[in-house]
C-alpha cells in the first residue's frame, strides 16, 4: 500500500509538474492580474470585470493578440515577421479607402484579408523561395509597406482618403455606425457584456488552435520548427510550409487592421502599428512559445496577449513617464525570453544532478 500510494504520489507530482511546464502562461497571467488589481486598489478604485473587458478591447488586447496568433505560426517555424504593423498601416489604409468608394462593408472585408494574403506571401515567397533570412526580408518590407501608406495619403484624393493626413472612414457612408458599433460596442451574455472585437479575437483563437493542434498542416509547423532537415527527408514541402504561415499572419493582421480602422474610425499612417511586431512577439513569448521555433501551445497566445496588456496598463496605471513606459516593457520581454532560455538548462541540470545521485547509491550498494 504505501509503495503504491509513493507511487501515485510521484506520478501526480510529475503531472503537477508538466502541468505547469506546459501551461506556465495561465499562471503568468494569474500572477500579473493580482499585481494589477493591487495597482487599481491603490489607486481608489475595486478591481472588477469592467478592468479585464476593457484588457480584452484594447488594441494591445485584441488587435495585437490576433496580429500574435499568426506571429505564433510564424515563430514554431523557427522564423520572425518584422513587418506586421506596416502591413497593418498598409492593408488598414486602403480598406479604408475601399470602404469610402464602395460603403461596402463585405467588399471592405474580402478586400482586407485578400491584401493581407498577398503582403504575408510577398514575405514568404522571399523567404521560401528565395531563401533569404526572414529578419532582412521583413525589415525590408516593413519599410516598405509603411511608406506606400504614408506616400498614398499625400496624392489620393481626399473624397477617398477622408483626411489630408490619415485615412478617415467617412461618417456619411452607409454602415458607418455599424462599423463604429463592431469597433467600440459591447454585447451582453449572461450578464457579463463582452466587447464584439473581443468575440472576433476569441473566435480566431479557437480556429487557429485547431488548425495548429488538430490538423495535418498543424503537425508540419511544429516539425519544420523542431527540425527542418528531418521535415524535408520525411517529404513535407518546408518552402511552402513556411510561405503559408507567412499567409496565414498576412490574413490575419488584414482582420486586425480592420478592427483597428473601427476602433478609431481611421489609420494614421505616421503613428499607427507603431512597434505592433514587438508586441505581437511579446505576446507569443509570454503565451509560451519557444522563440527557437518548435515548441508552445497556440492557445497560449490568449493568455500571453491578455498578459502583455495587463502590463501596459499597470505601467500606465503606476503613473510612470511616457517616454519611460518602453523600458520596462523590454525589461519584461527580456526576462520571460531568459526564464524561457535559462529553465531547460536548470532543469537539464536538476535530472543530470539526480540521475549522478541514483548512480551513485546503486554503486555502493552494489559494493556493499
Amino acid at each position: 500500500m504505501k509503495e503504491n500510494n509513493v507511487k501515485a504520489g510521484k506520478k501526480g507530482g510529475r503531472y503537477i509538474k508538466n502541468f505547469i511546464y506546459e501551461y506556465s502562461f495561465i499562471l503568468v497571467l494569474l500572477v500579473i492580474l493580482v499585481i494589477y488589481s493591487l495597482v487599481v486598489s491603490n489607486r481608489g478604485y475595486t478591481f472588477n470585470w469592467n478592468h479585464i473587458a476593457a484588457i480584452l478591447s484594447s488594441t494591445t488586447g485584441a488587435v495585437v493578440g490576433i496580429i500574435a496568433l499568426g506571429m505564433a505560426f510564424i515563430i514554431i517555424t523557427g522564423q520572425i515577421d518584422l513587418s506586421v504593423g506596416s502591413m497593418l498601416v498598409l492593408v488598414g489604409s486602403f480598406s479604408v479607402i475601399v470602404y469610402n468608394i464602395t460603403e461596402s462593408i463585405l467588399l471592405t472585408v474580402l478586400f482586407a484579408v485578400a491584401a493581407g494574403a498577398l503582403c504575408g506571401f510577398i514575405n514568404g515567397a522571399l523567404v521560401g523561395w528565395g531563401k533569404m533570412p526572414p529578419f532582412i526580408v521583413t525589415l525590408g518590407t516593413m519599410l516598405i509597406y509603411r511608406s506606400i501608406a504614408e506616400y498614398c495619403v499625400t496624392i489620393i484624393n481626399i473624397d477617398y482618403t477622408g483626411s489630408s493626413y490619415k485615412y478617415q472612414l467617412l461618417d456619411t457612408a452607409a454602415g458607418y455606425d455599424v462599423l463604429r458599433t463592431i469597433g467600440s460596442g459591447r454585447i451582453s451574455i449572461g450578464g457579463i457584456t463582452i466587447p464584439y472585437i473581443t468575440l472576433v479575437f476569441l473566435v480566431l483563437v479557437a480556429i487557429m488552435v485547431y488548425i495548429s493542434s488538430y490538423t495535418k498542416y498543424g503537425k508540419r509547423v511544429y516539425a519544420i520548427g523542431s527540425n527542418e532537415k528531418a521535415s524535408r527527408l520525411t517529404g513535407i514541402n518546408v518552402d511552402w510550409i513556411k510561405i503559408s504561415v507567412f499567409v496565414i499572419c498576412g490574413i490575419l493582421t488584414g482582420i486586425a487592421s480592420l478592427i483597428q480602422a473601427w476602433k478609431n474610425t481611421s489609420i494614421t499612417p505616421a503613428s499607427s502599428g507603431t512597434s505592433y511586431e514587438m508586441y505581437a512577439i511579446a505576446a507569443v513569448v509570454l503565451g509560451g512559445v519557444s522563440m527557437s521555433g518548435g515548441k508552445g501551445k497556440v492557445i497560449g497566445i490568449l493568455f500571453g496577449a491578455l498578459s502583455y496588456a495587463t502590463i501596459d496598463r499597470i505601467i500606465s496605471a503606476s503613473g510612470l513617464d511616457i517616454y519611460i513606459q518602453g523600458t520596462f516593457q523590454g525589461i519584461v520581454l527580456i526576462l520571460v525570453v531568459l526564464v524561457q532560455t535559462l529553465a531547460p538548462v536548470i532543469s537539464g541540470k536538476i535530472k543530470t544532478m539526480k540521475q549522478s545521485r541514483k548512480n551513485e547509491k546503486l554503486i555502493q550498494n552494489m559494493e556493499e
